[in-house]
């Protein structure tokens, strides 16, 4: 046998025929036209390499044997992973032998031999469950480059079965394919400035991670906790889904499908807000896995470094169709901060105190217990469930803090710092950090609350209002990863609770310094008093 490595995952080798001499003469017996056996190392073993077609998508044509098929064209299109591209076969009516079928290439291995450059891959069928067997899957290829008319092209010839044999040249083989670029695929337009200043912006759960190209016109996104991929196309299942029903999917397979490519394609609308921009809705071209099509996608700046984002679920072929039937209204947020949050003012500084109707009465009995002096002192078992009983609100030297206040021995204030904040259809929205934290915990919680009079008058009997400093209620709740629009302040969330209107941090302050002036002043009068009746006696 004379092997030869061609790949790390191609070997080709030739043999003779079984016969009785000596070994210095049986090597000797290999002609030049023996057959040619060719060995691929098998997926996901074999570690998949970039495909060597750039500037995708392409158009292209194709021949089984029985006349090219360029009517309507067929189209090849770029998977997240460059080693992964997407052939979208279409069927001429004219041509015998075409028909509409999606297939995905996964390239494994790619060599030269003189001027001719071979390309080992794997072949899926999208619209059909992937055979049992490795002769129907892998495939052998010769490709060449050229230029014509200014457009980059490729033509390609593949093998019958899993052997590089019967291909001779690119325009030889059992299907021969000619890709083109397509011609202003994008109009690459550029994300707003207000946006790419920070180039990377991440999920209040650190779980997604959104990275700007340098030049503002892709954009990245990185999911560590991917879902399945949306079904652009009915006749086309990726691997992911069939790996997702039969619990196989790979490493591999699943970092391909933990990330999107954005790309701009047109701005839509722009809204402004004191000459700044505030809004934009974009048409994007987006990649997931092997899956792609056109976005509608808004992009909302809620403080300097807090930003949202919403973003249409279907796939479209069309960029005119991406955003007709968007509705705002029914579409979740995202909301995205920067890797450099800094503390900011926290709004309506103030001291609140917990309802009443918000502690069980269970809660208050356990409470009013005396404590048994041979009991050792323990943390009661609701403080760990966000069991507060006031909100200091910016009443720290630094104005950047929500105190809340517990019943625990152990930790009697949780605070968090606040980061920016916004206001949305009467209601607040603050990003803010547990303060106590560790260092590697990247929580971010969305404290969402709503102000109303406690005990608001008619209108014809002219109450107090929030504007001169009438007593108000706030419902808050916090919510761990995105600010929710379908959260009831003060009712759901990860926590609720509603608080009553204590006085501003000044003149609660005031209050307590006057009160303990009537006290000193009253302690010294009685201590006078005492003495002078000493004196007396």
């Amino acid at each position: 046998m004379a092997i030869h490595v061609k790949h790390q995952s191609v070997l080709q080798y030739k043999e003779t025929d079984c016969v009785r001499v000596s070994p210095q003469e049986i090597c000797a017996g290999i002609s030049g036209d023996a057959p040619l056996y060719s060995m691929f190392r098998k997926y996901p073993e074999a570690k998949p390499i970039a495909c060597p077609f750039k500037s995708a998508p392409f158009t292209f044509s194709y021949n089984r044997g029985s006349g090219d098929c360029s009517g309507p064209v067929s189209k090849a299109e770029s998977c997240t992973d460059d080693s992964r591209l997407v052939l979208k076969y279409q069927a001429c009516p004219d041509v015998p032998s075409t028909e509409s079928n999606v297939e995905e290439l996964i390239c494994l291995a790619t060599w030269k031999e003189g001027s001719t450059r071979y390309l080992v891959g794997r072949i899926t069928q999208g619209n059909r469950r992937p055979s049992a067997s490795d002769e129907d899957q892998y495939r052998c290829f010769i490709y060449q480059r050229d230029i014509e008319a200014n457009k980059v092209v490729y033509n390609i010839a593949q093998s019958a079965d899993a052997t590089c044999n019967g291909i001779q040249s690119a325009f030889e083989g059992s299907k021969t394919m000619k890709f083109k670029t397509v011609d202003n695929h994008h109009n690459r337009c550029k994300f707003p400035t207000w946006i790419t200043d920070h180039h990377t912006w991440l999920s209040l759960d650190h779980k997604k991670t959104f990275k700007f190209s340098q030049r503002n016109a892709t954009l990245k996104i990185v999911d560590e906790d991917p879902k399945p991929v949306i079904k652009a196309h009915e006749n086309y299942v990726s691997d992911f889904v069939w790996n997702r029903e039969f619990g196989m999917e790979s490493q591999e397979q699943r970092k391909q499908n933990s990330e999107m490519r954005v790309i701009c394609h047109g701005i839509l609308q722009q809204s402004t807000e004191h000459k700044k921009v505030q809004m934009v809705q974009i048409v994007a071209h987006m990649t997931h896995g092997c899956n792609s099509g056109y976005v509608c996608m808004v992009f909302y700046k809620r403080d300097n470094k807090v930003i949202e984002i919403q973003q249409s679920e279907q796939y479209e072929e069309n960029p005119d169709d991406a955003c007709r039937y968007f509705d705002p209204a029914t579409v979740p947020f995202t909301t995205l901060i920067t890797t450099t949050l800094k503390p900011k003012k926290c709004p309506h500084l103030g001291r609140y105190t917990l309802a009443s109707n918000n502690i069980p009465s269970e809660k208050r009995r356990k409470r009013q217990q005396p404590v048994i002096d041979q009991i050792p002192a323990v943390t009661p078992p609701e403080c760990e469930s966000h069991d507060y009983e006031s909100l200091l609100v910016g009443c720290s030297p630094t104005q950047e803090q929500m105190e809340f206040k517990t019943p625990c021995v152990d930790h009697p204030t949780v605070g968090y710092s606040c980061h920016g904040s916004w206001y949305e259809n009467n209601t607040y929205y603050v990003i803010t950090t547990p303060i106590a934290r560790k260092s590697t915990d990247n929580i971010r919680y969305c404290m969402i609350y709503t102000l109303s009079l406690l005990n608001p008058a008619p209108p014809n009997e002219g109450g107090a209002s929030l504007r001169n400093g009438g007593p108000h209620l706030l419902r808050l709740s916090g919510v761990l990863g995105n600010c929710n629009r379908d959260i009831i302040p003060g009712v759901k969330g990860n926590w609720a609770f509603n608080f009553t209107s204590d006085g501003s941090c000044d003149e609660t302050s005031a209050m307590s310094s006057a009160s303990n002036y009537l006290i000193t002043s009253a302690s010294a009068f009685t201590l006078t008093l005492t003495a002078f009746l000493v004196i007396l006696r």
